[in-house]
This record gives C-alpha cells, sequence and structure tokens, in this order.
C-alpha cells in the first residue's frame, strides 16, 4: 500500500503501522458557543477521555469514548465540530485574524469555514464558496449550527471566481485524489490512479492561480490538499511559483505546527528549493489522517491577474453591494419581542436581509457582495409563511432560549413523543398565549420550532433534524438507565438547570 512513497515519507515502517490503526475522533471547540472547560466537564461526565493536542487546546482527541461524541446534545447544539487533526491545519497556517475578508474556495461541508469563523470571533466576512449544488445544503447546515453569523454562501467554479473584492486570505483546499483518507475510505486505500495524478493537478493549479488573483497584495493564501502525492502538492506549488515570476513566496508556517517538510524531488523532477518551507502531515504524525499545506504570501499583483478568471474570461467589475433593510430589522425585534417575549437585545450587532419571498437573514455583516453566485448570508431567522412569518429552528436556537412567551419547556419522554411525530396536550408551566408557532426548549435550551394549534403540539423541526435529536435521546436514555441500575444519579440529566456551555 503506497509503496511509491516509501523514500519521502519519514518513518516508513510508523506510518505502515497507522494505517493499520482505527482513526481516533477528534473534536474542535466551537467557542462562539461553547465554553470549553464546561464542555469538557459536561462530555467527560458521560464517561468520555479528551486529551487535548499541545499545539491546538480546542482540539481534543477523543481517548475513550463510550458511544459517537456524535450522538450528544452538545454536538447537534453546534458546541463543538468532529473534524480531524490533520484538517484543522490550514486554516491554523491561514492564520485569519477577526475583521478581515477572508475566501474558502471549496467550502464544504463547512469545517474550515467554521473554524476560520471561530478564530476570527465571528468578526469580519467568511466568504465560504462550493461548487456543488448538493454539497451547498451541508455547508449551510454547519455555519448555521455553529451560530456563524460573518459568513456568506456563494456558489461558483472556484476558477471563475468572481472578482472585483481583494480578499486578507484564501484558502485552496482543492479537490484532491484524498489519499491522506485510507484509514476511515476502502476507496482511499486503494490509492490514486494513474489517469488522477494526470488529471486533477490542472485543477488543482488553476484553482491556486484564481486564489492567488483574489488575493489582495500582501494576502495570505494556503493551499491544502488531503493526498500524499507530490504530483498533486509539491509539484502544484512549484509550477504556480514559476508563473508567479517572483511575485509569490513560500512562508514557513506558523510556529509549533507538525508535520515534515516538503519533498524537493521526485520521480527524477527536481523543485524549487522554495517547496521545503511546506509541511506534510502523514498518519502517524498525529494519530489522524494525511495533509499537505503551503502558506504563500502574495506580494504584488500575479501575472495572470491581467488575463482574467481560469481559465480566460473577464474579471467582474467590484461588486454591487447588497445593504440591509433596517426598517425589516425593526419588524424583526417587534416580531420578537410579540410572539416570544424577548427583549429584541438577542440580535444585537446584527444586520436584517431578505423580503420578498426569500425569509428573513441575520447577519454581522453590515453589507453583503452582490455577486449573482451568493446564496445566502448568516442565519435565516424565519421562512416567509403566507402573510406571517414561521420561525426556523435554527433561529430559535440561537436567539430564543430565553423566551418567556410561547415558550415550550420539555422532558425527554415528551420530547422524543413529538419528534417521533406524535401530537401531546401541552405540558405543566407551558406560556402559551395563541394558536401559532412556538419554541421549543429542552434542559434551558432552544432546540427548534412547535406548533400549537390551541389544543394539542407538534413539532416543526426539519426531519432530519429531528431524526438526528431522537437519536441523541434514545442514547441518554439508555445511558440513563444503565446508570440508575448500577445505582448512580445520571450524570448531565439534571433538567432545565443543568450546566451550560
Amino acid at each position: 500500500m503506497f509503496e511509491r512513497y516509501r523514500t519521502i515519507v519519514d518513518d516508513w515502517d510508523a506510518f505502515q503501522a497507522s494505517l493499520a490503526r482505527p482513526q481516533p475522533a477528534t473534536l474542535r471547540v466551537n467557542r462562539l458557543k461553547a465554553d470549553p472547560g464546561a464542555l469538557r466537564a459536561r462530555l467527560e461526565e458521560r464517561g468520555f477521555r479528551l486529551e487535548p493536542y499541545d499545539w491546538y487546546p480546542d482540539l481534543w482527541r477523543v481517548a475513550e469514548e463510550p458511544f459517537s461524541p456524535a450522538l450528544t446534545l452538545e454536538h447537534w447544539l453546534g458546541w463543538f465540530y468532529l473534524q480531524e487533526a490533520a484538517a484543522a491545519l490550514p486554516v491554523l497556517a491561514l492564520d485569519p485574524q477577526p475583521g478581515e475578508t477572508v475566501l474558502d474556495l471549496s467550502a464544504a461541508p463547512g469545517g474550515k469555514s467554521t473554524q476560520m469563523a471561530e478564530r476570527m470571533g465571528d468578526r469580519g466576512m467568511v466568504v465560504a464558496n462550493d461548487p456543488d449544488v448538493h454539497r451547498l445544503a451541508a455547508l449551510s447546515h454547519n455555519l448555521q449550527r455553529l451560530g456563524v453569523t460573518s459568513a456568506v454562501i456563494t456558489r461558483a467554479d472556484g476558477r471563475r471566481f468572481p472578482g472585483g473584492l481583494a480578499f486578507d486570505r484564501v484558502l485552496v483546499d482543492a479537490p484532491c485524489s484524498a489519499e491522506g483518507n485510507a484509514r476511515r475510505s476502502r476507496r482511499a486505500r486503494q490509492g490514486a490512479s494513474r489517469h488522477q495524478r494526470r488529471r486533477l493537478p490542472a485543477v488543482q493549479a488553476a484553482l491556486l492561480r484564481r486564489g492567488l488573483a483574489l488575493a489582495r497584495p500582501g494576502g495570505v493564501v494556503v493551499y491544502a490538499t488531503c493526498t500524499f502525492a507530490p504530483e498533486e502538492n509539491e509539484a502544484v506549488v512549484d509550477q504556480v511559483l514559476r508563473q508567479a515570476e517572483g511575485s509569490v513566496v513560500v512562508e514557513p508556517l506558523p510556529h509549533g505546527l507538525p508535520g515534515a517538510g516538503g519533498v524537493t524531488a521526485w520521480e527524477g523532477r527536481r523543485f524549487l528549493p522554495d517547496v521545503e518551507a511546506c509541511r506534510r502531515i502523514y498518519p502517524h504524525h498525529l494519530d489522524s489522517g494525511g495533509m499537505f499545506v503551503a502558506r504563500l504570501r502574495k506580494r504584488g499583483p500575479v501575472p495572470w491577474e491581467e488575463r482574467g478568471p481560469e481559465p480566460a474570461g473577464a474579471d467582474e467589475p467590484a461588486p454591487a453591494w447588497t445593504e440591509p433593510d433596517p426598517g425589516l430589522r425593526e419588524q424583526v425585534v417587534e416580531w420578537l419581542r410579540r410572539e416570544f417575549g424577548l427583549t429584541g437585545s438577542e440580535i444585537d450587532g446584527l444586520h436584517a436581509y431578505g423580503g420578498q419571498g426569500q425569509g428573513i437573514w441575520l447577519a454581522r455583516l453590515p453589507r453583503v457582495p452582490g455577486w449573482t453566485a451568493v446564496r445566502s448570508a448568516g442565519i435565516r431567522l424565519a421562512r416567509a409563511h403566507g402573510a406571517t412569518w414561521k420561525p426556523t429552528s435554527f433561529g430559535l436556537m440561537h436567539w430564543a432560549s430565553g423566551a418567556s412567551r410561547n415558550v415550550v419547556d420539555l422532558d425527554r419522554p415528551s420530547l422524543e413523543g413529538l419528534l417521533q411525530g406524535r401530537q401531546i396536550a401541552a405540558p405543566p408551566g407551558a406560556r402559551l398565549l395563541r394558536r401559532g408557532w412556538v419554541v421549543l426548549r429542552y434542559r434551558g435550551q432552544a432546540v427548534g420550532c412547535g406548533f400549537w394549534d390551541g389544543t394539542r403540539l407538534r413539532s416543526a423541526l426539519p426531519h432530519e433534524r429531528a431524526g438526528e435529536l431522537s437519536s441523541i435521546l434514545r442514547r441518554e436514555s439508555s445511558t440513563s438507565s444503565a446508570v440508575a441500575a448500577a445505582g448512580h444519579p445520571a450524570p448531565g440529566d439534571q433538567g432545565a438547570g443543568d450546566r451550560q456551555a
């Protein structure tokens, strides 16, 4: 397996041994929603043993797991993201800062985009792009689940991404042969085919050139793949550096990040010495997958900027910015007060976009690029529903946990019944004023939208989210039963007053 890489892997025996072992789960704390100490305590109460990485303390290796961390309420609420250790490195190499304008050129399913936004404190703008319409749903889901209000989602071929906006930083996480996923993918274990090794580098180089063209002078571009193949890694960087004619340089990754240096020769071909500053992460380095990371600095205009996007075409002019609607925001504040007893302070610092049947999106962005590629901005609070608004479950999750009107606090059996499609009577203490949409709350957290018809209550959570939460509640129930049989209180089952991250 991967015998062709024997001469460039720093420890062949360790490399081979790691490929034969199952890959452990790792999770990244989402500080936009969770306190790391409180989150760790909650998970360890359930029997998880977590080991933070010294080079990234908010990334934890799951050393012991009673069940998958994906089956926890904390994951469902967006308090952490399951992200393998190697995959966290490209954003650390990019090092985005609060207030910057950053582009993730191939963003789905959203792990790196959410990591960017979290490290930026949700301040600035993250443009999360993907060309595949089927992958945009996962991208939007994860950005909203983790509470990112500074992201704009676009759909465009990265080689033709619209111009007119100079980005401070660009991540080119290029499609590749994915050999670094060998520990969790049978297909990846077969290695790249010759056809892939011929086809992919042209696409990768075009994406990297476009990323560099989109960056401002002095900006940073990180090129990353999850493969071992030098044809897709150092060879691509080498080619683009030569074409850049000195306008682009390779920089070392920030101090303390793991991995081995880039290779400077492969199968009779010699690369520029600069590529040695790139970083190769093999599975045995982090007990993770594989990754290649190159950090590039744009000194000035690159030669191909004058020729427009890849392939040849005219750059778009600066985008006609889309402005928020202050009047719509005032309506939103009044609606939150009237329907849910909220003060409106819950959305301080956010701007309202939408109308004309699009629903309402709340974003921390004072304006949004007017490209035709734009699909959304921030988190959708409500959808148009005839002459009224229907709140989204993500919108209520993020802004309505403090509701004092039209809110129902549910115990586990009641919530399970709703998620299974049953209609139930309103529990004691429910604050229901009129027929209509209500906040469903569990353990003090808004978990989504329900509907009260004046007599009975039903769930209005999207089918997929309801199914995920139902699985989590079943896991909680079985865990609680096992703990109770042992004569101990069930961890994390203290009701609405439970400790919250």
